[in-house]
């Protein structure tokens, strides 16, 4: 008997490369479409109809709500969490906890941890944990 708790588990309308390495109790969900050379961390959550360009890495933790578009060579940091149709660009960095509210389009890197909201970033906290609110 299995232990299903640490499996991953992949939708079967899911488009998945074939070079794609998933992690252990991902959830990935209905309709994703997964590029080449995609790495995708630990127990994260892949909602319907997310698509993650080729050679994105997706860290341990993260949230991907449905229907965001993750570009090519995209680092995702763990604990991320980006909200419903967010947009992310190419070769775009997003740090570790970062929160990327519903509907944004992230042009720059987020190598802090931050809450990006309305094309700015409303809340940001260094690697010295001085925080910095706008």
């Amino acid at each position: 008997m299995s232990n299903q708790a640490n499996e991953t588990q992949i939708h079967p309308s899911a488009v998945i490369s074939e070079t794609v390495i998933i992690g252990e109790r991902t959830v990935i969900g209905a309709g994703v479409i997964i590029g080449e050379g995609v790495i995708i961390g630990e127990n994260c959550q892949i909602g319907t109809g997310v698509i993650i360009e080729k050679k994105s890495r997706i860290g341990n933790n993260c949230v991907m709500e449905p229907g965001i578009i993750i570009g090519k060579k995209v680092t995702v940091g763990e604990n991320a969490k980006i909200g419903i149709g967010a947009r992310i660009t190419n070769e775009v960095t997003i740090g570790p906890d970062s929160v990327i509210k519903i509907g944004e389009i992230v042009l720059k890197d987020m190598v802090y941890k931050m809450v990006f909201k309305r094309g700015a970033w409303i809340y940001r906290e260094d690697s010295l944990n001085h925080k910095n609110e706008n």
